[in-house]
């Protein structure tokens, strides 16, 4: 099996690198995919200009990286000093919206539930995400079913509220 990780932001330490050995560990074949001038990951594909839908077919597995920028920009917060990544806002969305719409298997972890669900995304649908009283509140008033779990799977969809290489390994073999 292949998998892509999408990263727009890796400052949150360790969510990309826990995401990519899980991912290895379950033995899959593992690509990287970027949307942010400032992630600091060795990269096999390049969305920072151009979005091409084609390259999503190749994989079974998407996983979205958001790092703190997913959480400031879905709660409208300003960011922190430290963390000012330059992302591709309209292609990490339509990579998003790609992803869940075309039926692959895509991993949200953390804030990226909430900001899937504000793009209408994940309607109708269980998720959780990290356990801020904005990030749930996001969830239900977008119409998805808050549930406290450390991962939840609804269909093609794994929504994460913590990272970790066991959590990643036990939500893909549910």
């Amino acid at each position: 099996m292949k998998a892509l990780i999408i990263v727009a932001d890796d400052s949150y330490k360790g969510e990309y690198l826990m995401m990519m050995q899980a991912l290895r560990q379950l033995g899959m074949e593992v690509s990287t995919g970027l949307v942010s001038k400032t992630a600091r990951v060795n990269f096999d594909l390049d969305f920072t200009e151009n979005f091409d839908e084609n390259k999503l077919g190749d994989y079974d597995i998407i996983a979205f990286i958001g790092g703190y920028w997913a959480y400031y920009t879905v709660t409208g917060k300003e960011t922190s000093g430290r963390v000012k990544p330059m992302v591709n806002r309209d292609i990490f969305e339509k990579l998003l919206t790609k992803s869940v719409s075309g039926g692959k298997k895509v991993i949200l972890p953390l804030a990226l539930p909430a900001y899937a669900a504000k793009l209408g995304l994940l309607k109708g649908r269980r998720a959780t995400v990290y356990p801020t009283t904005e990030l749930i509140s996001l969830l239900r008033s977008n119409g998805v079913e808050f549930v406290n779990e450390d991962f939840v799977v609804d269909n093609n969809v794994v929504t994460m509220k913590k990272v970790s290489v066991d959590t990643i390994i036990k939500a893909l073999r549910e």
